[in-house]
């Protein structure tokens, strides 16, 4: 059994920080870059970083068309003195904002300023919903009027809604939008170890995947072939590889390759994780075959090797889809063909499927109109929106927005989600009817739940599944990933 203690990982960033970052003096933490120190706090709980990265998270004001709101104390000149053309984070983005205007604004009573937020908030929620219904009936020119609306009440910093809207709203927007992502892109790895390691959506799915093959793997099975849909970084597997090292059993480990067409562009390089991987695993003493191929060509040559006598090979089918930390969610379409190979296979060979799931659409097949499905995409967003807000620290606002950008704005666009509604029917869901449902144990429930204690309470892990194979993680009760297992 995997000891919960070993998820929050350092992989894939070399130099695991133990119990040396509670030495740090005065002068150490000044040499910290811009964006690490503004998440110095959030991962002074989580010591798995080095700050080797020098990077910053700026956004250059005088090119900028439309002022961000509420940044806070980190926007400063570079004599360190606070910056004084910043709107106020309580305004509306259609004001024009002078001094003079800021300054009464400051001098407004609270409840002024949380009226003017809850209307502004409340416009949206409807906007969205005619927005919504608008499409559903076909009514072109009356959604785009909609958007347009909704765009003049977004912002990139404002309240959830108003978030969700800047990522949603129309071209009055993108290009705003897109600049901001192409600045965040500068510091894409140090945001992606902040966003792994302070959320807990990729790990709980990374935990609840690892932890249910070594469940269920026999002990006299030697070598584990592992077959992933999307490696990525490779960030899943090290603490499986430490395990399988530790009962000094060998690993393969398949990455399969898509084409171009559905499934967009990766920010990772197969060879720089196969590199890593294969470092790790050889400093446990375990000597990693990995590789790459197309899924038929795996199909191709496990049907080989039954016919030739067999193979000791345990295999776990492995998918991660739509988490957040992965960016844009993949093509569904994809993810079914592979899932649908793995049990063809399986039903000829031993071993286990893990589907973790952080994509609102497959929950969302029966709606009864796209004004529905819309409504629950919104819902999901707000949840992972919110449940971010809980997890970091109010005034690190500009590395929020950064974290935003670049991991869950890019699945929020309102002609995605019709496109996503259009295909809806024609992926049909995957079920494992010819295989066993491999129950959460009450182990594996524990650790899940450890993972997410100390946090704001709002979350919450539980079984699901019709042979309680699923494990969920839950924000006020919108699920934002749900772990399945199956084995034959």
């Amino acid at each position: 059994m995997m000891q919960s203690e070993n998820l929050p990982l350092s992989w894939p960033f070399d130099g695991l920080m133990d119990s040396s970052i509670n030495h740090l003096d005065s002068s150490e933490i000044s040499s910290v870059s811009d964006f690490d120190r503004m998440l110095f706090d959030e991962i002074f709980r989580h010591p798995a970083y080095d700050f080797d990265d020098q990077v910053q998270v700026t956004v250059p004001w005088e090119e900028f068309s439309v002022p961000l709101v509420g940044l806070d104390s980190m926007l400063t000149d570079a004599v360190g003195e606070e910056r004084q053309d910043v709107w106020s984070p309580c305004l509306s983005s259609e004001a024009s904002i002078s001094m003079t205007t800021e300054q009464s604004s400051l001098a407004m009573p609270y409840l002024g300023e949380a009226m003017m937020e809850t209307d502004n908030q409340l416009a949206l929620f409807h906007l969205f919903t005619a927005y919504g219904e608008a499409k559903e009936n076909n009514q072109t020119e009356l959604a785009e009027v909609i958007l347009r609306s909704v765009s003049e009440k977004a912002s990139p910093v404002g309240e959830t809604l108003e978030r969700i809207a800047f990522n949603l709203s129309s071209q009055d927007v993108r290009n705003q939008r897109d600049y901001l992502l192409q600045k965040s892109s500068g510091n894409f790895e140090v945001a992606f170890k902040a966003f792994y390691q302070i959320f807990p959506y990729g790990r709980f799915a990374h935990f609840a995947a690892n932890s249910a093959i070594l469940d269920a793997m026999p002990n006299n099975s030697d070598p584990l072939h592992i077959v992933d849909f999307d490696i990525g970084s490779g960030i899943q597997w090290p603490p499986l590889i430490e395990a399988m090292a530790m009962q000094h059993k060998t690993v393969r480990l398949t990455s399969i390759r898509w084409g171009e067409e559905g499934y967009g562009h990766s920010p990772w390089r197969f060879n720089d994780t196969k590199l890593q991987l294969c470092h790790h695993a050889r400093s446990f003493g375990l000597n990693l075959k990995l590789e790459e191929m197309g899924i038929e060509d795996l199909a191709n040559e496990l049907d080989g090797m039954k016919k030739r006598g067999g193979s000791r090979e345990w295999l776990a089918f492995n998918c991660m889809v739509g988490l957040p930390h992965m960016g844009e969610n993949k093509n569904r379409k994809l993810v079914n063909s592979f899932l649908a190979v793995a049990k063809q296979l399986l039903a000829r060979n031993r071993g286990i499927i893990t589907l973790g799931d952080g994509d609102a659409c497959e929950k969302l097949k029966d709606c009864s109109g796209f004004g529905a499905f819309f409504d629950g995409q919104l819902s999901h967003y707000r949840a992972i929106t919110e449940s971010m807000e809980s997890d970091i620290a109010k005034h690190l606002v500009q590395a929020r927005m950064a974290m935003e950008c670049l991991f869950i704005g890019p699945n929020i666009c309102a002609q995605a989600w019709f496109q996503k509604w259009e295909q809806v029917n024609e992926t049909r869901r995957f079920e494992a009817t010819t295989m066993e449902g491999l129950k959460v144990s009450r182990e594996r429930l524990t650790e899940a739940k450890e993972m997410v204690s100390g946090r704001e309470n709002s979350y919450e892990v539980r079984i699901g599944g019709n042979s309680g194979n699923e494990l969920a993680l839950a924000w006020r009760g919108n699920a934002l990933v749900k772990v399945s297992c199956w084995r034959n």
